[in-house]
């Protein structure tokens, strides 16, 4: 008797530590994904993915370090006014930040840009990486801009985009200072 009370208890112990552990475990997922699903949260997100790239990586290490993932509704979104549609400086219709829009608001990357200049293939990849103001529209200056030559990693953000531009006589038709 005294050998199967001994074993309930320590099964119960066991019992005890594994559920404590699951629990933590949820709740940290719950706090990460609660985070991810916020336009903050997707903007740290790339922040830091970004910080993790190098020169010379390809594009489909790039996009694997970057993400593709979209986030239908954020959760305390920026702008709470009215919906506007307005054209981003590639000519596309800039996405919205709207609560309770049944379109994605945000994507990774938000947009992209194709260019064919001298011998070389340039693509852009602007990826939503900080708010500079809270109407719901994704700027040009709340993007950051990761520069692909012939395929593979040759710079990141706007300063570096700019003088490859202009080296290359690529017309960029910019919001004022992204």
């Amino acid at each position: 008797m005294r050998r199967t009370r001994g074993a309930l208890r320590d099964r119960r112990r066991a019992l005890t530590a594994y559920s404590a552990v699951g629990a933590l475990a949820w709740m940290s997922w719950a706090c990460s994904s609660a985070t991810m699903q916020s336009a903050g949260g997707f903007r740290e997100a790339n922040q830091a993915n970004v910080c993790r790239l190098t020169p010379g990586m390809s594009r489909d290490q790039v996009v694997s370090i970057m993400g593709t993932q979209a986030l239908p509704r954020p959760l305390g979104t920026e702008g709470s006014g009215q919906a506007r549609t307005e054209r981003d400086s590639m000519g596309v219709v800039q996405v919205q930040i709207l609560t309770g829009s049944s379109a994605p608001a945000l994507y990774n990357p938000m947009r992209t840009g194709t260019y064919e200049a001298g011998e070389h293939a340039w693509e852009v990849l602007f990826y939503y990486a900080r708010l500079v103001e809270d109407d719901g529209v994704v700027s040009d200056g709340e993007l950051e801009p990761v520069v692909l030559r012939d395929g593979f990693l040759a710079g990141v953000g706007w300063v570096y985009w700019r003088e490859v531009a202009a080296e290359e006589g690529i017309l960029l038709e910019l919001e004022a200072d992204p």
